[in-house]
C-alpha cells in the first residue's frame, strides 16, 4: 500500500477538529431537553406532605380550603369562619366568647373554654370545648355532626381532615383504571394518592379534562375523566328537616285584631262578635330595662274569652320602642336567654298560641342583632307549639324605622309578616294627608314582596284614620291631627254636614270643611277602604290580613272581612 492510499484512509486535523466540535454542540443541545425532562418529573412527581404536627389540611366538597384544621389534644379543631363561609352562615359569634347555631328546630350555645353547651337552653355535656387560636374561635370537630347533616374522615398518612355532606344528593363514579390523585387540575399538581382501579370517588365538577373528586378515605383533588366509569347519582343520606308547621287557623287566611292594652285589658262581656276573625294579639309584653326584665299585662281571662270565641292568641312582645334599652339586650347572650325564658314562661302560663314580635325604633347597626335574637326565639317557641310572627314597617330611608330591618331573612325564620301597611302621612306631618292611600298600600306590597314570601305576608290595615286641621294665624299656617276610629269619624262629619266624595287618586273618600281660620281635611277608613285592601290581598295571594286596631272598626267591617276571605 503506498503512503498516498494510508494518508487517505486518516482524517486531517482540521477533519477530527470539526468532528469533535459537532459532537460537542450534539451534546450540548441535549442538555435543555435533558433539564425539562428533569424539571417535568421532579414536579409533576412531588407529592403533597403532611403540615406540621398541629395541623391538618381541611378539605370539603372535593376542594382543600385555605385555612388549616388545628390539632389540641387530639383533636381535630375546625375556624369559625369555614364553618360561616360553608356550612352555616347564621353562625353567630358573640364576642364574650358564645358561638349560637340556630337550625330549624333548635339553639345551640357552645362556650368557649367550657365543657357544657346549652341546647334549646337545656345543658349538654361536652368532649371538648370551644377554643380561641390567634383571636380566632375553633370548634371541636366532633360537635360538626351534632350541629349539621355532616360526617367527617381524618386521613392520618397526608393529614387531612375532610367534612362531607350528607344532605345532598351526589355524583359517583368507580375508576376504570389506576389514576394520581393531584391537588390542582394539572399534571404538577401535587399527588396525594394512587387511587386504585375499583375505588369509588364523588364528583364535585369539572375542569376540563379534570375532574374533582373525593376519596372514599377522604382525601380530596383531581384526577382526569378517562379514569372514571359510569357517573350515577346517589339521593342524599339525611333529608332536610320539615318546616314547622303553625297550629291551624279557623278559616283560610289569618285575619287578625290588635287589641292595644295600655294598662287594663277590655271587658270582654261587652265585646261584640267579630266574623272572620281568627287570631287577637293584645300588647302583652315590652321590654321593661336594660337588665332584660319584661312588663306583664297579660290577662288569663282575656284568653279564656277568645279561645271560647275560637280565636288563637299570639301576644305580642314590644322593645317599648327605646333603641338604647333594645341595643343592651340584642348585644348580650346572655340578656337575650333572659328574655326568651320569660317569654317562654308566660306563654306557657297564659296558655298563648304565639308572640307577635313588634320591636320599632332600632338602631341601624342592631338589626343584625334582632335578626340572631329572632333566630334564637322562634325554635324554642315552635317546640312549644307557638306561631311566630314580625311585625315590619313599609320600605323608606329611615335608619331606626325601617333600614335597620332585614326583612328577607327575617321572613326566612317566623312564620308570618306583617306589613304594617299605614301612617304614611303619621303623627306630626307638617302636611294633610291620607292614613294609608290604596295605590301607597298596593305599591309597598309590591316592593316587599321581593323580599318576603305571600305565602307568609300579612297585610296590616289601619282602622283608624287621621282628622287634620290647617290654621292659618298671621300668615302662616299650623297642621294639627288626631287619630278616630271609624264610627268617630262617621259622627264627626254626620255633626258638620259634611258629604264625603270619592278621591280617586287616593282611592278613598274625602271630606273638608272650613271653620273660621281652620281647615278640617279627612281621608275616610271604611267599609269601601277596607274592601279595597282585602282585595289587595286576594290579587297577590297573601297570608291574609291584620288591623290596628279592635275598637276602632265599626260592625259591618266583620262582614265584609267574613264575606271576602272565608
Amino acid at each position: 500500500m503506498s503512503k498516498a492510499d494510508v494518508s487517505g484512509d486518516i482524517p486531517s486535523r482540521g477533519d477530527r477538529k470539526r468532528r469533535n466540535t459537532s459532537s460537542t454542540w450534539r451534546a450540548w443541545l441535549l442538555i435543555p431537553f435533558l433539564l425539562v425532562i428533569c424539571v417535568f418529573t421532579y414536579f409533576s412527581c412531588r407529592t403533597l406532605r403532611p403540615l406540621k404536627s398541629d395541623a391538618l389540611y381541611l378539605a370539603y366538597m372535593g376542594e382543600i380550603q385555605d385555612s388549616p384544621a388545628i390539632i389540641k389534644e387530639g383533636e381535630p379543631y375546625v375556624p369559625l369562619k369555614f364553618i360561616q363561609e360553608k356550612l352555616d352562615p347564621h353562625a353567630h359569634w358573640d364576642p364574650a366568647g358564645v358561638i349560637v347555631v340556630t337550625t330549624k328546630d333548635k339553639v345551640i350555645k357552645l362556650k368557649t373554654d367550657s365543657l357544657t353547651a346549652y341546647v334549646n337552653q337545656h345543658p349538654a355535656r361536652l368532649q371538648f370545648p370551644v377554643t380561641i387560636e390567634n383571636d380566632e374561635p375553633y370548634v371541636p370537630a366532633h360537635t360538626l355532626e351534632v350541629l349539621y347533616p355532616v360526617t367527617t374522615v381524618q386521613n392520618l398518612e397526608v393529614g387531612m381532615f375532610t367534612i362531607k355532606r350528607l344532605d345532598r344528593l351526589i355524583r359517583v363514579s368507580t375508576l376504570t383504571s389506576d389514576a394520581i390523585l393531584r391537588t390542582t387540575p394539572s399534571i404538577f399538581g401535587l399527588r396525594s394518592k394512587k387511587v386504585m382501579e375499583g375505588e369509588k370517588v364523588n364528583i364535585y365538577g369539572e375542569e376540563g379534562r379534570w375532574v374533582q373528586v373525593e376519596t372514599e378515605d377522604g382525601l380530596c383533588g383531581f384526577i382526569t375523566a378517562n379514569h372514571l366509569g359510569e357517573v350515577r347519582e346517589e339521593p342524599p343520606l339525611i333529608e332536610d328537616p320539615l318546616d314547622y308547621v303553625p297550629k291551624p287557623l279557623r278559616g283560610d287566611k289569618v285575619v287578625l285584631a290588635w287589641e292595644q292594652v295600655y294598662s287594663v285589658n277590655p271587658d270582654t262581656s261587652k265585646l261584640y262578635d267579630m266574623p272572620g276573625l281568627n287570631v287577637v294579639s293584645p300588647t302583652w309584653f315590652h321590654l321593661a330595662d336594660d337588665q332584660g326584665e319584661i312588663e306583664n299585662r297579660a290577662d288569663i281571662t282575656y284568653v279564656n274569652w277568645a279561645h271560647s270565641k275560637g280565636y288563637q292568641v299570639w301576644a305580642l312582645f314590644s322593645n317599648s320602642f327605646d333603641p338604647e334599652i333594645t341595643s343592651t339586650v340584642l348585644r348580650s347572650s346572655e340578656l337575650r336567654d333572659k328574655v326568651i325564658s320569660q317569654i317562654l314562661i308566660h306563654s306557657r302560663i297564659y296558655k298563648l298560641d304565639g308572640i307577635n314580635i313588634d320591636f320599632e325604633n332600632v338602631n341601624l347597626e342592631d338589626g343584625p342583632y334582632l335578626t340572631q335574637f329572632v333566630r334564637e326565639m322562634t325554635p324554642l317557641l315552635h317546640e312549644q307549639g307557638l306561631t311566630v310572627s314580625i311585625d315590619i314597617t313599609v320600605k323608606s330611608k329611615s335608619p331606626n324605622w325601617s333600614l335597620f330591618l332585614e326583612r328577607d331573612e327575617l321572613s326566612q325564620v317566623v312564620d308570618y309578616v306583617m306589613l304594617m301597611s299605614y301612617d304614611q302621612y303619621p303623627q306630626g306631618s307638617t302636611v294633610p294627608g291620607p292614613v294609608s292611600s290604596i295605590p301607597w298600600t298596593e305599591s309597598n306590597i309590591i316592593k316587599t314582596l321581593e323580599e318576603v314570601p305571600n305565602s307568609k305576608l300579612v297585610l296590616g290595615i289601619p282602622f283608624y284614620t287621621r282628622l287634620w286641621t290647617e290654621t292659618k294665624e298671621d300668615g302662616t299656617t299650623k297642621v294639627t291631627s288626631k287619630a278616630l276610629g271609624m264610627k268617630s269619624i262617621s259622627d264627626w262629619l254626620a255633626r258638620e254636614g259634611v258629604t264625603p266624595w270619592y278621591d280617586p287618586e287616593t282611592g278613598l273618600f274625602y271630606g273638608e270643611k272650613t271653620i273660621g281660620n281652620a281647615t278640617h281635611k279627612v281621608w275616610i277608613e271604611d267599609d269601601t277602604s277596607v274592601t279595597k285592601r282585602l282585595e289587595l290581598v286576594k290579587k297577590y295571594d297573601l297570608a291574609g290580613v291584620a288591623a290596628w286596631s279592635r275598637g276602632f272598626e265599626t260592625e259591618d267591617i266583620w262582614e265584609t272581612i267574613d264575606r271576602l276571605l272565608r
